[in-house]
């Protein structure tokens, strides 16, 4: 099958969600299909060595398949002579354009989501979906200590995007006198086994975002041996995987001295901590599952299988 990922007006870069979209291309075409990577903007994402073949240009690539990978290539991807045609929805784009607008589009197309949240608000919307999470890489993120932790918090740093809160980790070092450290600031254009390493050094991952689709930071810094704290916002992007007292502790979204209490349990309980960070590894590998698997879950669903 040849599968065109259209990136057209989107672009690739240095960022988890091109990372995502480039992955998934190369299992695919690790798998034996035929996939391009479409767009008319330089690529600027230089972490690892894309394996699927890149295709520059403004005339879409004659194909079986196209995935709108963002709002803005839906247009080309509509207008191409594909046979299928999807618009693989990955978080709400309202940084874009308004939500009456979004769905507008999304209407237009089949729309595949990440998340059980996205699915939930697209139905609301008059909009039915089908859930393929894009599958984790477990070979890549795993625990390699979990004996000697540095008493530390993780959180996402983001000068782009407010609902990302970041201010929110920093809220939490001030007042509890503990260091945060920072994925995008303390830690920059870094290799998977860095990444890792990175990971495996910190205790507690902090995730108060406030606008994500499958949030996936906290997925790596988990399968890291991080224990979650998060926000219980509608759209967090961790309702797939993050469960009060079994998986996470989760606080009302903003309340952040409940935030406080909760690291601060995690911090002094180690045996409840570890447990936490046990479930949640175990419900990562059998409900998020690889890559691979997901991969395969879309070539079903595209074959109507």
């Amino acid at each position: 099958m040849k599968i065109v990922f259209n990136l057209h007006n989107v672009g690739l870069g240095n960022n988890g969600g091109s990372r995502t979209i480039i992955k998934c291309a190369d299992t695919l075409t690790a798998l034996g299909h035929k996939v391009i990577l479409f767009t008319n903007q330089q690529v600027k994402f230089t972490w690892e060595k894309i394996h699927s073949k890149l295709m520059y240009g403004n005339t879409h690539p004659v194909c079986d398949v196209s995935i709108a990978t963002g709002f803005k290539s839906i247009a080309t991807t509509l207008s191409c002579r594909a046979s299928k045609k999807y618009c693989y929805v990955r978080g709400l784009e309202k940084w874009v354009t308004n939500e009456r607008e979004l769905f507008r589009n999304y209407k237009k197309i089949n729309c595949i989501v990440n998340s059980i949240w996205l699915k939930d608000y697209f139905y609301k919307n008059g909009v039915e979906s089908k859930i393929i999470y894009p599958g984790l890489d477990f070979d890549k993120f795993y625990l390699t200590n979990n004996e000697y932790r540095v008493k530390n918090v993780g959180a996402l740093y983001s000068d782009r995007h407010a609902t990302k809160r970041h201010n929110d980790a920093k809220d939490v070092s001030k007042r509890m006198s503990i260091d945060v450290l920072f994925l995008n600031k303390n830690i920059v254009n870094a290799s998977e086994k860095r990444l890792r390493q990175w990971y495996n050094q910190i205790k507690i991952w902090f995730s108060p975002s406030e606008l994500e689709g499958l949030h996936n930071p906290p997925m790596e810094a988990g399968l890291c041996g991080c224990s979650l704290v998060c926000t219980d916002h509608y759209m967090s992007g961790v309702s797939d995987y993050a469960i009060h007292n079994k998986t996470a502790l989760i606080y009302p979204a903003r309340k952040l001295s409940i935030a406080r209490k909760h690291i601060n349990t995690l911090m002094n309980d180690e045996e409840l901590r570890k447990e936490l960070n046990f479930n949640l590894i175990n419900l990562l590998k059998k409900k998020i599952r690889s890559r691979k698997e997901n991969m395969i879950d879309l070539i079903r669903y595209i074959e109507g299988k």
